[in-house]
């Protein structure tokens, strides 16, 4: 397709009592919406990421699922940071909100996380099925979703290059029952990010039933 001129906008999420801020970029009749959970080192990557997705119009949230205080509080005191099952609430929580923007009303939607982003993702998955279509696990904390596995029912891709959780991801993949998939990446830094996307668009477009163009 065609690459067109997408301005990313500010948005702020109600979630709960708290409000996350995001940044939505949404193509014209986009064909689906990819939820980016934000994290530590995935700034570049998740840029990337919106780029090909807007690209085979896939709208795309970036989000980070603690405000600034809980931020705050969380690096004085790591409360929040290993929680997947309070961070999958919230994560629930942000795709409820998705249909308020009535372009993105009835898309399917994808998950994408990072580390605990992508514990969040699968605890997220188990816990409501029926909102998610999709998921991309980039070197997945699996073990902090371990209770929730087997109720996976969203197909998922388990992307990495980090070895120390490779083991764990393979005891993942094991333990989930549906369409899955995991793919060890031997790069590192630029090449291994511009991997990941080309391995997350591919997924994502095709569990979408979309054609991705070669990234």
């Amino acid at each position: 397709m065609n690459q067109e001129q997408i301005e990313p906008r500010q948005v702020a999420i109600w979630t709960g009592n708290v409000v996350l801020g995001g940044v939505l970029s949404s193509p014209a009749d986009s064909a689906g919406v990819a939820i980016l959970v934000s994290g530590p080192g995935s700034q570049a990557r998740d840029q990337r990421l919106v780029e090909e997705l807007n690209r085979i119009r896939i709208a795309t949230l970036q989000v980070g699922l603690l405000t600034d205080d809980e931020q705050q509080f969380d690096s004085r005191t790591g409360h929040y940071r290993y929680d997947a099952d309070f961070l999958a609430h919230r994560l629930i929580e942000v795709a409820q909100w998705l249909p308020k923007d009535v372009a993105l009303r009835g898309l399917p939607i994808a998950y994408v996380g990072t580390t605990i982003g992508a514990a969040s993702a699968l605890v997220a998955a188990a816990l409501r099925p029926d909102i998610v279509s999709v998921v991309v696990a980039i070197n997945g904390r699996t073990d902090l979703a371990a209770d929730y596995l087997r109720t996976v029912k969203t197909p998922t891709l388990f992307v990495l290059n980090d070895m120390p959780v490779l083991r764990m991801n393979r005891d993942a993949l094991a333990q989930i029952k549906t369409e899955k998939r995991i793919e060890v990446i031997h790069a590192e830094d630029g090449q291994a990010q511009e991997i990941f996307v080309q391995k997350a668009v591919r997924w994502i477009a095709d569990k979408l039933a979309l054609v991705a163009e070669p990234v």
